[in-house]
């Protein structure tokens, strides 16, 4: 049987209760017991009748209080634990809100710092691609310059080959047309000579048949005078092919020295186009030749900067060596005094002058005047006559020095 807790404590409150009460009824007839003197007394009793059914019940009542009041301690105990319960839960969720919050926020910003660092990045990376394919963009400039440049040399090269090659037909086309005028002219001229030949002989012949005819004047006049008409007719009519042949010719020479200008004007077209082709290739020629120039004037220019860095670099060192080899320090010179000291050169090299143009307050005389007198026993500066004239008037004719104790080399 399993044993109900919630009656344990009253059951025990009840039994202490009972204790209790024997206690002091002991205790309460002792002392009367003592202080009664024994006397005769007519005995009385006095008895209380005790309701078992009555103290069973009050005691149940007490019981039920005790049970009642455990109960609603329970209860509170419990309402309490529950309440703490929920107050703990509370907290814990505000906690843990507040952690979620805090972890979102730090995630935000994290995410926030990501995306920064990420834009960042993207414009450098933007930055250093534009810059490439600027630069991408400069070297194809260039390279599509230089072959623009070669093309055009190429294409100027070969339209003075084809002008050279329309030249040369042209001018065999001009000579083919005057030989076949000349061999059209001998044709013309030997028929001519033909035609004055074969006229000849025909007058010739009419004349020995005039002759022999002569004898048969009379008889053969009308026909003599008949072929006399005839003759004058064929001579009128030879005369005037003549004519026209000279007319032709007069025609075919002018059209001739007409063709002649012509050609003589194209070529004179033609040499001034070839004159103006090359003076643009050699306008281009000259154009590229002054950019190639001009960056190598860029490049020589920088490279004398390096170099003229270098030898100022070098000489400012040789300088400072100089000086520190030849500084004594005094017995009352400490770290972290400053001196600038203005020095005068001649080209060279020999120090003309030195002046003081700072010190700090903690430099004292004796440290200013030990450094001037290094630069003075220096007097001579020989490498830097080596330099320059133009080197040195920028650089080193007036220059200032900054001396420390702990750093000789500054």
């Amino acid at each position: 049987m399993k044993l109900d807790h919630t009656y344990i404590l009253p059951s025990i409150f009840a039994l202490i209760v009972h204790v209790v009460v024997a206690f002091i009824v002991m205790s309460e007839w002792q002392s009367s017991s003592q202080r009664t003197p024994p006397v005769q007394v007519k005995q009385r009793v006095e008895a209380t009748l005790i309701d078992l059914d009555s103290l069973l019940a009050q005691q149940k009542l007490v019981d039920s209080a005790a049970i009642k009041k455990a109960a609603d301690k329970k209860a509170a105990a419990k309402k309490t634990a529950t309440k703490k319960a929920a107050d703990k839960k509370a907290a814990d969720k505000k906690a843990s809100d507040k952690k979620a919050a805090d972890k979102k926020a730090s995630d935000k910003k994290a995410a926030a710092k990501k995306a920064a660092d990420k834009k960042a990045a993207d414009k450098k990376a933007a930055d250093k691609k534009v810059a490439d394919k600027k630069a991408a963009d400069k070297k194809a400039a260039k390279k599509a310059a230089d072959k623009k440049a070669t093309n055009k040399k190429a294409a100027d090269k070969k339209s003075a080959d084809k002008k050279a090659a329309d030249k040369k037909a042209a001018d065999k086309k001009v000579a083919d047309k005057k030989a076949a005028a000349k061999k059209a002219a001998d044709k013309k001229t030997a028929d001519k000579k033909a035609a004055a030949k074969k006229a000849a002989d025909k007058k010739a012949s009419d004349k020995k048949t005039a002759d022999k005819k002569a004898a048969k004047k009379v008889a053969d006049k009308k026909s003599a005078d008949k072929k006399l008409a005839d003759q004058k007719a064929a001579d009128k009519k030879a005369a005037d092919k003549k004519a026209a042949d000279k007319s032709a010719a007069d025609k075919s020479a002018a059209d001739k020295k007409a063709a002649d200008n012509r050609a003589d004007k194209k070529l004179a077209d033609q040499k001034a186009a070839d004159k103006k082709a090359a003076q643009e290739l050699a306008e281009v020629e000259q154009a590229l030749e002054s950019l190639l120039d001009e960056e190598e004037a860029q490049t020589d220019a920088l490279e004398q900067q390096i170099t003229n860095g270098q030898a100022v670099g070098s000489a400012v060192s040789y300088i400072k060596d100089e000086i520190g080899d030849k500084w004594v320090r005094p017995a009352n010179a400490r770290n972290g005094m400053v001196v600038e000291l203005i020095i005068y050169l001649v080209p060279t090299g020999e120090v003309v002058n030195v002046e003081v143009s700072y010190r700090d307050s903690s430099a004292t005389d004796a440290f200013v005047s030990s450094v001037v007198k290094a630069v003075k026993k220096v007097r001579r500066f020989d490498k830097l006559s080596q330099l320059n004239s133009v080197l040195f008037d920028a650089n080193f004719r007036q220059f200032t020095v900054k001396f420390k104790p702990e750093d000789l080399r500054l």
